[in-house]
């Protein structure tokens, strides 16, 4: 343990049992690992050392976060075999008389090691090296993302987001710059994630085009703003202490605005210029101190409360004006006036106000840059006046916001949202999408990451390629012991009906309107298992992702006499502008970048000059591509899908594609419980990849239990056999290709189990929908 040497009972030759399990039998979502738990070790002088008398409660762990307490590395050895390497946590101490007797731990390896120590990585740890300039060379360069360099791990495909695709004039016919964010390569994600813990990944799947040129579009809330990141250190808030009374003045004012009474005030980092908001100088000046990150669009708001009464022609007039002080040059330019109000009382009566105005002034600040404000108040009798006056009192001055302009810098470390998210849950995502296993290589530090089994990555399910089970196959026929009992178990515990689909994203609104207008889960694909099961539904949910929609861009049909297919992502609530965030949060999503293709229609952006390029290719990014051809593309729903114009062909969905080897073995369901004769070799073999023969049929290793190096006995192994494809996986597989093509679903006879035999029909089919949405049906 950390490389001291633990001691063991001379008398129990090597008193330790190792498991081994692929994955939960029960649920196959749940990826397993080897452990070795509750190994026993005496209370030695040596061993109490190692693990601090955790025996005597009276022994504090004063070590950094309790080093003896938590999880510590270690390897188990036998005969010069490393036969385990992983993670140890102590469990129990046991004491006679108040003497201790034993200790006893607990260990976890290959999976469990990486498993332990991603527990609290997030994926802005793991993206938070990405930096980048938001401009239109960085956009169209992007467009060469295949996922192959390291470079560029993103790519800015068109997405149709809640704002208008042109932001100037707030309609679809062209695509504006600043709509663009940045969709993540997954390969790299899972790279940099195994990297930072010194783990190599070994996949041939995930250096596959197909998987290479996946990507999580953004939906991590806002890009270009900057709420809840780093750039809130250049925050603050200041206001008036109390409210000040103006009479016959023509003058900018002063209102005593602090920074530092009593909270909500602030000044993040001695943001304002010269360290005080005093107001002496009868303005307030905010300075873009250090640190810097580039140019940066700023809104301030100014909220003024304001009481006047005029009488008898008198006049009163409020104004605030906005400076900004180049950092460079010195030089103070005027910006921008706010003209609050300008009244004049009648010649005989009077006239009075009393309300709360909010002004707002956005510019762009290069660092050292100054941003100054000044109220000028005006109020001017009249000869026979008899009340002029005017109350003043600032409630907020402060910045909003910040937004990153075209030409800034984009670090992600700015993006504070990406820390809700988990990287063991997207990795977990992963699983769901492909029929993921795992292993590992601790010796070397290679995680090993494939389909389970056979898979196609095209429409011709024909052309299969290897999985985590490669194809190759061990004989254990000679290591089988007789001597014991063996027996085969048919698995039957699932429910008949099993259900694949991706959460469901309540703030999705085009998402939603078609889910509910058809009353379906789009996406969503189902398999049935022979009638030994129960008769019940089981949902296989995806962990992270959610459904990607589409819609068809009619706006740029005239480029080409195409419209291009886009993804579709617009919050359900589109009115409610009080969160801009919110309006660009949503599950995440999972998407493949095709490349600039022609023949799927073409666009036009607009840069932030207002330059418009026309493109006859479009940046081709989807979950499925509904195009003439899609379904020799990744088809990124577990449904099968309609794929072309008029009647269509049907696309293999992930079910076809990734899982149906699986589901054809747990159909079968013959589970082989045997005892055999194993050695350090076949334990130490780390990826079990092989399927095993015995008797001259192929079975697949699921589980070793309590594997005991140097006693010389067999252990026992539960495996299960191994069945081909047949045509029932194509006639259990639903929505069935009469629902996709037809819309009408497909209706089933069997015989019920009763004393006439009698035939009832069943519907066991779905109903489906394409995930695409019309353009009317998009929240606005």
């Amino acid at each position: 343990m950390e490389n001291q040497e633990l001691d063991i009972d001379t008398n129990s030759d090597f008193p330790i049992a190792i498991d081994y399990q692929l994955e939960d039998v029960e649920n196959f979502q749940a990826k397993k690992s080897s452990e070795s738990t509750g190994i026993k070790l005496p209370a030695t002088t040596n061993n109490q050392k190692i693990l601090n008398t955790f025996n005597n409660t009276s022994v504090e762990d004063l070590t950094p976060n309790e080093f003896f307490k938590g999880m510590r590395r270690i390897v188990i050895e036998a005969n010069g075999d490393e036969i385990f390497i992983g993670k140890a946590i102590p469990k129990r101490a046991y004491s006679i008389s108040g003497k201790p007797t034993s200790f006893e731990i607990d260990a976890f390896g290959n999976n469990g090691d990486w498993i332990i120590d991603m527990k609290e990585l997030t994926l802005y740890e793991v993206l938070k090296k990405i930096e980048l300039t938001f401009d239109k060379t960085t956009i169209i360069n992007s467009w060469q993302f295949d996922g192959t360099n390291e470079d560029l791990p993103y790519v800015f495909a068109p997405v149709k987001y809640a704002d208008p695709l042109d932001l100037d004039v707030g309609n679809d016919k062209n695509y504006h710059i600043k709509n663009f964010r940045p969709a993540i390569s997954k390969f790299f994600t899972i790279f940099w994630a195994f990297q930072m813990f010194g783990y190599k990944i070994k996949s041939d799947f995930l250096n596959t085009a197909y998987y290479r040129r996946q990507v999580m579009p953004w939906t991590f809330g806002n890009f270009l703003s900057s709420g809840g990141n780093k750039y809130d250190i250049h925050k603050f808030l200041a206001k008036s202490d109390v409210e000040r009374r103006f009479e016959d003045i023509d003058d900018f004012v002063d209102l005593n605005v602090l920074d530092t009474p009593t909270p909500p005030c602030f000044d993040n980092n001695n943001t304002v210029a010269n360290g005080d908001y005093t107001y002496s100088n009868k303005e307030m000046r905010w300075k873009y101190n250090t640190p810097h990150y580039g140019p940066l669009e700023v809104t301030f708001s100014h909220k003024i409360f304001y009481d006047y009464k005029i009488d008898l022609s008198s006049i009163v007039e409020l104004n605030v004006f906005w400076y900004k002080k180049d950092g460079v040059s010195g030089v103070t330019t005027q910006m921008q006036q706010n003209q609050i109000f300008d009244h004049q009382a009648p010649t005989f009566g009077s006239t009075e106000g009393s309300n709360m105005e909010t002004v707002y002034f956005s510019t762009l600040v290069q660092p050292n840059d100054e941003i100054i404000c000044k109220v000028k108040v005006r109020v001017d009798p009249s000869k026979t006046a008899t009340v002029a006056r005017c109350i003043l009192k600032v409630e907020e001055h402060q910045i909003d916001y910040f937004k990153i302009p075209i030409g800034g810098q984009v670090t992600f470390d700015s993006y504070l949202p990406l820390q809700k998210y988990k990287f063991l849950d997207f990795l977990r995502g992963e699983v769901d999408l492909f029929n993921l296993s795992f292993q590992t290589d601790p010796v070397n530090k290679v995680v090993l990451i494939e389909p389970t089994h056979e898979y196609s990555e095209t429409h011709d399910l024909s052309q299969k390629k290897k999985g985590y089970f490669n194809g190759d196959f061990i004989d254990w026929t000679d290591k089988e012991d007789i001597s014991r009992e063996s027996h085969v178990e048919i698995y039957n515990s699932n429910a008949r009906e099993f259900v694949f689909k991706f959460k469901d994203d309540s703030n999705d609104g085009a998402l939603k309107i078609v889910q509910d207008r058809y009353k379906i889960t789009l996406a969503s694909g189902k398999y049935l298992f022979s009638e030994r099961f129960k008769a019940e539904k089981k949902e296989y949910e995806n962990r992270f992702y959610s459904p990607t929609m589409h819609y068809l861009v009619d706006e740029f049909s005239d480029v080409t006499g195409e419209a291009p297919q886009m993804i579709c992502l617009v919050p359900e609530n589109i009115s409610n502008t009080s969160s801009g965030e919110s309006q660009n949060t949503f599950l995440p999503k999972s998407a493949y970048y095709k490349g600039v293709i022609s023949g799927v229609g073409g666009w036009r952006m607009k840069d932030h000059t207002g330059q418009i390029t026309t493109y006859n290719t479009f940046p081709f990014m989807f979950a499925v591509n509904y195009k003439n051809g899609g379904e020799n593309d990744p088809i990124l729903s577990y449904s099968d899908e309609k794929i072309g114009s008029g009647s269509g062909v049907v696309g293999r969905g992930l079910i076809k594609r990734f899982f149906w080897q699986r589901l054809a073995i747990m159909n079968d369901g013959r589970q082989l419980n045997n005892y055999v004769m194993l050695n350090n070799k076949d334990v130490t073999n780390w990826f079990h990849r092989e399927r095993i023969v015995f008797h001259g049929e192929l079975f697949e290793l699921i589980k070793i239990d309590g594997y005991k190096a140097m006693k010389g006995i067999s252990t026992g192994c539960l495996l299960r056999k191994w069945v081909p494809i047949t045509e029932r996986e194509s006639k259990n597989t639903y929505p069935s290709e009469k629902s996709i093509l037809t819309d009408a679903v497909e209706v089933l006879t069997e015989p019920i189990s009763n004393s006439d035999n009698t035939i009832i029909d069943k519907v066991f089919d779905t109903q489906y929908n394409r995930l695409m949405c019309l353009y009317t049906d998009i929240p606005r």
